[in-house]
């Protein structure tokens, strides 16, 4: 009878299929044999995870990460998570116009908004929301990936309830669903994954600032200045909420990777939100 490569006794032997050596029953894991082709367990248990994801990804090489401007950054399944959650974002900006009343107020407004030709704030206002979500999402993905890791947008069941609700009683909230992320990463790799929505949403209400107090010099600030000034309002919101230093907020991650960053952004948002509700006033809005 064979016997056992680690302890020698005979026993019905079972054949390891990573480093091909033959083990008893008690010896036949490879955690129990100190296999050295244990990496290929993990690599093979990664790939397990990520095919559940319906991808086929797992912690890229040196040389794969090369190749990675070659291949699609988005699967079938992100594509199709992030198309319902652009139209639950929709929907919500849509319901927004009901004044805490709900969607069914909120086309009823909208209607009366058509009828006296500012058609332009509906459809700004809805794109405010969109630009706001797409963004804050894509920039944890894009700097997860630039590190390496593997990230994608999922729907979550609590994004769906969170939607309703927000529909339902005109709530400006985006719970539709969280980017996750796997891979080997240290902390400051996934604090400054996690700030990139936070930080991308203060670029953005920065950057309406900017623009409305060039409008307010050249005397054409209306009517775009409406637009601008509840995009400021809402970013500087959404960032600010997002900054909440409380798992699964990203701001207990950002806080745990450097306090001082996350301190920096979070006074940066909250000066923003009240120049969207003090600056505008000012500049006859």
């Amino acid at each position: 009878m064979t016997t056992c490569s680690l302890c020698g006794e005979e026993d019905l032997v079972f054949t390891c299929p990573y480093c091909n050596s033959v083990y008893c029953a008690v010896h036949r894991l490879p955690e129990s044999h100190g296999c050295p082709g244990i990496h290929k367990v993990r690599e093979e248990a990664r790939r397990k995870v990520t095919d559940s994801m319906d991808e086929n990804i797992i912690q890229p090489t040196r040389k794969q990460k090369k190749r990675r401007s070659k291949r699609s950054r988005f699967s079938s399944t992100e594509i199709r998570d992030l198309a319902i959650a652009s139209v639950l974002v929709i929907l919500v900006g849509i319901s927004v116009f009901g004044n805490s009343m709900g969607i069914i107020s909120a086309i009823t407004q909208i209607g009366i908004y058509l009828g006296a030709g500012l058609w332009w704030l509906v459809v700004g206002t809805i794109g405010i929301f969109l630009l706001s979500f797409m963004a804050h999402e894509l920039a944890h993905k894009f700097v997860a990936q630039s590190y390496g890791l593997w990230s994608e947008f999922r729907m979550t069941s609590w994004g769906y309830y969170l939607s309703a609700m927000a529909i339902l009683f005109s709530i400006p909230i985006f719970g539709t669903g969280v980017v996750y992320t796997s891979g080997t990463s240290n902390v400051e790799q996934s604090g400054k994954s996690n700030l990139a929505g936070p930080l991308t949403n203060f670029i953005l209400a920065a950057a309406m600032i900017l623009v409305a107090i060039l409008l307010y010099l050249i005397g054409s600030l209306y009517p775009l200045g409406y637009l601008l000034r509840y995009g400021v309002q809402l970013n500087a919101f959404l960032g600010l909420f997002n900054m909440i230093p409380i798992q699964p907020f990203d701001g207990a991650t950002v806080r745990y990777w450097n306090n001082q960053v996350w301190m920096t952004v979070t006074v940066g948002l909250v000066f923003m939100l009240i120049l969207g509700y003090v600056l505008f006033p000012l500049l006859g809005l």
